[in-house]
């Protein structure tokens, strides 16, 4: 039994993650990247969730941003070791990311949600409930993989300061 085939004229509900359908991957924002990357690779999963003390969600790392070549230069600035870096320093924290109903994927195309992506420089759409509740995500990354297209998707800071304190100081 072969998969059907998708492309971005598919209904994008085929490319969401669904979190009541399978638990996503969650770990502590002060998960190390090297523990963190262990746990995406052995779960086979393309990202994990960044989540606090009280599991509350605070952003999104994904399995590139944990190998990024970026993670040395982030090391040198911070004045720490590869090993020392943890979630916190590289995940993408919720405010970067927009949410869409999943009502309103109901209606999308996966061309529709790679398009919103593109445009708002994000690698991941979450997807929420009627009451706004976060129920699960799509990975652009996954969209590129699953349709063996190349995803551009550059990420926008959102104001000069936001870099600077982003790289420096990272909380």
């Amino acid at each position: 039994e072969t998969q059907p085939l998708i492309d971005l004229t598919s209904p994008a509900l085929t490319m969401v993650n669904n979190f009541t359908q399978k638990d996503p991957l969650r770990a502590h924002f002060e998960t190390t990247i090297v523990d963190a990357l262990k746990q995406i690779t052995s779960q086979h999963t393309g990202f994990i969730l960044v989540v606090d003390d009280q599991e509350k969600l605070l952003g999104i790392a994904s399995s590139a941003d944990l190998q990024s070549s970026k993670i040395m230069i982030l090391a040198q600035r911070l004045n720490i070791s590869r090993a020392e870096i943890s979630l916190r320093h590289v995940m993408t924290p919720l405010s970067h990311l927009t949410g869409v109903s999943m009502q309103s994927l109901g209606y999308a195309c996966v061309g529709d949600a790679l398009q919103t992506m593109e445009q708002a420089g994000m690698m991941f759409l979450l997807v929420t409930t009627a009451h706004n509740e976060i129920c699960g995500l799509i990975s652009a990354r996954e969209i590129a993989k699953t349709l063996q297209i190349p995803v551009h998707i550059s990420p926008i800071a959102h104001s000069f300061s936001e870099v600077m304190e982003h790289i420096e100081h990272p909380h």
